[in-house]
């Protein structure tokens, strides 16, 4: 990270969880998804994490900044009260098993805001917004979204990227090929 240098917060979101299936049986533990910022203001009751100055999100090879994201996350606060009955209270939904874990919640969403850049390998992208859907691994580009690669330049009113599967979706398309511009960003 100090490549980049963005020296304040750092929140670690890894996978910590534990499985009673042999080894052999498990599933790979998510990729930790790394996030730097200036700022972070975390609202415990809200489920949201508020990231704000020079923010790098990183998962494996794919980098992410902007001037601000906003994590949510799938699980609930555990809010067990007991009634005045002696029943217990409501008890927290489970978080799903196959997202990245920040205590007892998972990450399910990423809203990056302002000045929005990605790069996964040689595959670059910017717009003014972009939503990441974690358990999809679907990136949501909008305003002004434009992606590229070595000879070719991708414009749109809306791009859907679907991480997974190497494959995007453009609205309001223009393709330039063989641009000489690509080489030079």
């Amino acid at each position: 990270m100090s490549a980049w240098g963005f020296t304040s917060a750092l929140l670690l979101l890894g996978s910590t969880l534990a499985s009673a299936a042999l080894p052999s049986e498990q599933a790979p533990a998510p990729p930790e998804i790394i996030i730097t910022a200036h700022s972070l203001v975390f609202k415990n009751h809200e489920n949201t994490a508020f990231f704000t100055g020079k923010v790098v999100m990183t998962k494996g090879g794919f980098i992410m900044h902007a001037d601000q994201m906003i994590v949510y996350f799938a699980g609930e606060v555990s809010t067990a009260v007991p009634k005045k009955e002696g029943k217990p209270g409501g008890h927290p939904q489970a978080p799903p098993a196959d997202l990245p874990m920040f205590g007892n919640r998972a990450v399910s969403l990423i809203d990056a805001i302002g000045n929005v850049v990605m790069q996964q390998g040689d595959k670059k992208a910017k717009s003014r917004k972009a939503v990441y859907h974690q358990r999809d691994e679907v990136l949501v580009l909008t305003g002004d979204p434009e992606a590229w690669e070595e000879g070719y330049r991708v414009t749109g009113t809306k791009m859907t990227m679907f991480l997974k599967e190497d494959r995007s979706v453009v609205e309001g398309s223009r393709v330039v090929i063989n641009d000489t511009e690509s080489k030079l960003r």
